[in-house]
């Protein structure tokens, strides 16, 4: 920006401070202006270096500012009180639907019923449980080595179950 400064004898920072309606987004105009002059090549020669980072200058301030206007104009002051009524009233009209839940926790459950039992003990004592992998060998009296290629089968074989599920549902969506 300095480059700028010296070339226009104007310095595009104090520009932007006095103009602009957001001060905090100077730094931003800056570095948006500077990019903008070293990506865009104006079509004729310029005449009037200043001049030309002027308008630069002007025509990003401009669009900012409407940018701002535009933000500000959609703010709505509200009170706290306020608020809260607002949130209630709008939290009863939420309802949890269930029914998803059951059907995912029935589907994990019929995935899990098709593991060995040693893959099956692994998964859930490192998902659920959050125990190590140290833990869980220890518990199922095999390596570490071995507690991993468990977490791995089991994850792929949920990976598989529920691809083809729902290579099934869109299938199924397809006939439709």
């Amino acid at each position: 920006m300095s480059r700028l400064t010296s070339i226009t004898g104007w310095s595009c920072g104090v520009f932007f401070e006095l103009n602009s309606r957001d001060p905090h987004a100077v730094d931003d105009l800056l570095q948006t202006m500077y990019l903008g002059v070293r990506k865009t090549r104006p079509a004729d020669d310029v005449r009037d270096p200043r001049q030309y980072l002027f308008r630069a200058a002007w025509n990003l301030l401009h669009s900012e500012n409407r940018r701002v206007r535009a933000e500000r104009s959609h703010a709505v002051s509200c009170e706290l009180d306020d608020f809260e009524t607002h949130a209630d009233r709008s939290n009863r009209l939420w309802l949890e639907d269930d029914t998803g839940t059951a059907l995912q926790q029935a589907e994990l459950d019929r995935a899990l019923s098709q593991l060995p039992r040693a893959c099956r003990v692994a998964v859930l004592r490192q998902y659920r449980d959050n125990k190590s992998y140290k833990e869980i060998a220890e518990e199922l009296g095999v390596s570490v080595h071995a507690v991993k290629k468990y977490v791995m089968r089991s994850l792929n074989h949920f990976r598989m179950h529920f691809n083809a599920m729902d290579l099934g549902d869109s299938l199924e969506r397809n006939r439709s």
